[in-house]
């Protein structure tokens, strides 16, 4: 007598594969999750006003490039309103006042689309890049800046085997560079204690990359001192800032 098969359940198909390693839907639910290390951002859309624009963007590109807004972003920000935080809404956006909407916008631009084929900027764009990028130290980004205005540097292979003959043009460059730099302002009459606007485009490529970080360097120096000694600064204080960073001697 032939044996009976045994009745099939009616809720398996009869060709279904059941994988016995697999945890059911409730095991993985128990499971216990963690957050990326990495990629598991927590910022905030943040306003900022520049000039007489509203900018809201993402604090991520900006804490992780500067160390001056990673600061202003680790402080509470409490408005003089009440206790609305400051970047909070249009009505409350941080006020960036040394900062303009060209220098802005490109240094938005370089974050959001320089991973792209093809990026590029007009060398005015460029120029601003390095300005806000040296004022609120965004390192690899001044860097690229002063590449792309100035073209790469030369290898250090190649700079070594020139050393001595360089070390000589350096101390006539220097003078050199110290004496133009004291003869515009001669020229249009402009005390070196008074701090400027910053350099034209023009002004930008008629120096040299070094001469450019030098100039930005002393202009950001003298503003720092400025502030501490409450804008009691002179021609003298400025005129030693000068030949600290251009390594000559200040013979009166």
């Amino acid at each position: 007598m032939m044996a009976a098969a045994a009745p099939q359940d009616s809720t398996t198909p009869k060709d279904a594969v059941v994988h016995r390693g697999d945890p059911s839907p409730t095991a993985a639910a128990e499971q216990a999750t963690s957050r990326h290390d990495e990629f598991y951002f927590t910022d905030e859309m943040t306003v900022f006003q520049i000039e007489n624009r509203l900018f809201r963007v993402h604090r991520h590109f900006l804490a992780e490039n500067s160390l001056i807004f990673n600061s202003m972003f680790s402080l509470p920000r409490v408005s003089k309103v009440g206790s609305i935080v400051e970047g909070a809404s249009d009505a409350n956006p941080i006020f960036l006042s040394d900062v303009t909407v060209l220098e802005f916008e490109t240094l938005l631009r370089f974050f959001y689309k320089s991973i792209y084929d093809g990026f590029s900027l007009p060398q005015a764009s460029w120029i601003a890049l390095l300005s806000i990028s040296h004022r609120y130290e965004f390192l690899n980004v001044y860097e690229r800046a002063i590449r792309e205005i100035y073209g790469p540097f030369e290898p250090q292979t190649r700079r070594a085997s020139k050393e001595e003959e360089k070390e000589k043009e350096d101390e006539k460059e220097k003078e050199k560079e110290l004496q133009v730099l004291i003869s515009v302002a001669e020229k249009y009459d402009v005390p070196l204690r008074t701090c400027r606007p910053p350099l034209t485009e023009g002004e930008v490529l008629s120096f040299s990359a070094l001469t450019v970080s030098r100039l930005a360097h002393a202009r950001e120096e003298f503003r720092e001192a400025k502030s501490q000694s409450y804008g009691l600064m002179g021609s003298s204080q400025a005129k030693e800032i000068v030949y600290r960073i251009w390594q000559v001697s200040n013979d009166g």
